[in-house]
């Protein structure tokens, strides 16, 4: 069951002068976080009140199906504040909604996470294209060279394509689709880097769908087509340019009529295909600098940030002046999942505080023009001021339509922001990136959302060709330094690899070997860390080419739970040769948690089928058995009818010999 919540719809003018008493976005939010138990369970919390209805805790285990189920998972009183999720499973994620519902069973606010318990590293990223301003060619080469390394050692495949500015937009996306289709769909993101042609879609008017930030014609005339970058990440739906005439727009940029190139849709006309941000410095004539020196300071910038030479501190800001509104409820809500309450200032001056201190996230709302935002500051201010923020959010009117001179919601990536979004006009969702995701994953689940996360329902904006990334949508929170020299030989049946110490903070390393039959990565070191930097594979039984990649491994907590951050990695191929024979394949294997009260997580060395596990006492005697006909490197056993004691497990399987291990089983 896909659970709709509905909470108050809001439809207005983004204007100074309302009441300052209510504090509507942070009312419509349960500003939910999660703790990972020692025991591998998960507990979700949010701040205690004196409530006389309910919490309703609903939980998904699949990001790809949009089910909350038709009842909750856990239901509390008001005036409790934590729920523990039993059943959730170490190395796992699940997301989890809050509901708070009054006693005549009505929402009154939502809260989401994505919650981890040592979460399970993710080393593949997927396809990639980068688009780039053809100005950039020459003097941006060794900035893009370097960049598209760093995407490929972070496990994405690239593509470059370069277009022209003045190319049509319909012939710079048949060109994304053709290689979209070249590669087999297998592309998730496009990073837009420069002047690329902007496309233009909409019909915003007062009798039509309002301008996202609610200004029709008599209040502002922010109406007609608007910059849609999302029509190069919308590949299959239909787009045309032959219905809509509006010429009531406030510039004739905005003006759309049959046959001029921008397109007629105001809304998406299907699913967003592909993760799309854009890094378009140019036209910012406030910055002393052209775009090409402003986009390869940002590209400086962003290479520091993923190779962990520029820092911030792990906290966010709000500054939102627009109390009676809940566009702030979009930093509220993801915040929450990223920093604990007491890391969440919202009684804090955006420049003041970001000029003198470091905040990883920011967000500020208030009365717009293309070039400020009241109670905020103005393009000037950015140009004029260095700041300490990585990402940050505005909101306000007029600058989400970001191709116009010295547009405020470009500016913070001409400063020291790395990405920059019009976030509450919809609510958008990039809670995900607490546990690992990058930015650009939020950014497709906001352009797709119409109402299985709550929207906002600012001006029916959810869905509007409007919503878009500006920065770089792979970005991550956190980075793990790489270790780098890997080598590999063959040598006596195994494959030894050694590389060089990751600098920095890490727990250890792990080992990954492609396998061709799932066309991907698998990690050789199941179940534990390697803190050396030499390393013998002796589950190698493959002849002839085969490709290794090591990372750098470190525990994350946020207030989402844990997860096992990986580092961007070298990758090496080798010739091997194995004299020995599949049949005498020996496996490693490792216990989690043990000792432990009886809920076993087996962890093998490589993956095996048709697992036999036995587990014998002190005796000999064998009081458990299972069989695992599926495929896999890990299994899942329950040994809490056992006393208390010690235990031998032993694990066989086809073409391996066996593999045993000691359980320790607590009271």
């Amino acid at each position: 069951m896909n659970r709709i919540i509905t909470l108050a719809l809001l439809l207005s003018f983004l204007i100074p002068g309302f009441d300052t008493r209510a504090q509507v976005a942070k009312t419509q939010v349960v500003m939910a976080g999660a703790i990972a138990n020692s025991d591998g369970t998960i507990t979700i919390y949010w701040p205690q009140e004196s409530y006389t209805g309910t919490w309703q805790i609903f939980r998904r285990s699949d990001l790809n199906n949009e089910d909350w189920g038709a009842t909750p998972v856990g239901t509390v009183a008001g005036n409790l504040a934590s729920w523990k999720d039993a059943s959730a499973k170490k190395g796992a994620a699940y997301e989890y909604m809050v509901v708070k519902v009054n006693t005549s069973n009505q929402s009154e606010a939502l809260g989401y996470v994505w919650a981890g318990n040592r979460y399970e590293e993710q080393v593949a990223n997927g396809g990639i294209i980068l688009l780039i301003d053809s100005n950039y060619l020459i003097p941006l080469k060794n900035e893009i060279n370097r960049l598209n390394t760093q995407l490929q050692s972070e496990g994405w495949s690239t593509s470059i394509l370069y277009a022209g500015r003045k190319e049509k937009p319909a012939l710079v996306r048949s060109r994304i689709q053709a290689e979209y289709q070249r590669r087999g769909g297998k592309v998730s993101t496009l990073y837009i880097i420069g002047h690329v042609p902007v496309p233009y879609s909409g019909d915003y008017s007062s009798s039509f769908i309002p301008p996202p930030d609610g200004h029709v014609e008599g209040s502002g005339n922010h109406t007609g087509a608007w910059p849609a970058d999302l029509y190069y990440g919308e590949l299959d739906g239909e787009w045309f340019d032959s219905e809509v005439t509006r010429t009531t727009g406030l510039a004739s940029r905005l003006y759309n009529i049959p046959g001029d190139g921008k397109m007629d849709q105001t809304k998406v006309p299907g699913a967003v295909d592909l993760e799309v941000g854009r890094v378009d410095l140019f036209d910012m004539t406030s910055f002393s600098k052209n775009d090409t020196l402003l986009v390869r300071k940002y590209l400086n910038r962003n290479h520091l940030w993923r190779n962990g030479q520029l820092r911030s501190v792990n906290r966010a800001l709000i500054d939102n002046n627009f109390p009676t509104l809940n566009l702030a409820s979009t930093g509220y809500h993801n915040f929450a999942t990223f920093f604990r309450t007491d890391s969440i200032f919202d009684n804090r001056d955006y420049f003041t505080a970001q000029k003198s201190g470091a905040y990883l996230w920011s967000y500020g709302c208030g009365a717009g023009s293309f070039t400020s935002c009241s109670g905020i500051g103005t393009t000037n201010n950015f140009a004029a001021d260095s700041l300490q923020n990585i990402f940050t959010i505005l909101a306000g009117s007029f600058f989400g339509d970001w191709d116009v001179n010295n547009n405020l919601l470009r500016a913070p990536l001409a400063n020291s922001a790395l990405a920059c979004f019009w976030g509450g006009i919809p609510k958008w969702y990039v809670h995900h990136m607490a546990l690992g995701k990058h930015i650009g994953f939020g950014t497709r689940i906001t352009q797709n959302n119409s109402n299985f996360y709550f929207s906002g329902n600012f001006n029916y904006s959810q869905q509007g060709i409007h919503i878009a990334l500006m920065g770089d949508p792979t970005l991550r929170m956190a980075y793990v330094p790489a270790p780098s020299n890997l080598k590999a030989t063959s040598v006596s049946n195994r494959v030894k690899l050694s590389w060089n110490r990751a600098k920095g903070s890490i727990d250890g390393y792990a080992v990954y070997r492609y396998d061709s039959a799932s066309n991907g990565y698998f990690r050789v070191n199941k179940g534990y860390l390697i803190t050396d930097t030499v390393y013998y594979d002796s589950t190698n039984y493959l002849q002839g080419r085969n490709l290794y990649t090591v990372r750098a491994l470190r525990l994350e907590t946020t207030n989402s739970g844990t997860w096992w951050n990986a580092s961007g990695g070298p990758y090496t191929a080798v010739r091997h040769t194995n004299s020995a024979t599949a049949a005498a394949a020996p496996l490693e294997l490792t216990l989690f948690p043990n000792p432990g009260k009886g809920m076993v997580q087996l962890n093998l060395s490589s993956p095996v089928q048709d697992a036999s596990i036995q587990v014998f006492d002190l005796n000999g005697r064998c009081v458990f058995r299972k069989a695992e006909s599926n495929s896999g490197a890990q299994f899942d056993m329950d040994l809490s009818g056992l006393q208390s004691g010690i235990y031998l497990i032993r694990l066989q399987a086809p073409g391996h010999s066996a593999a045993t291990c000691r359980y320790v089983k607590m009271p």
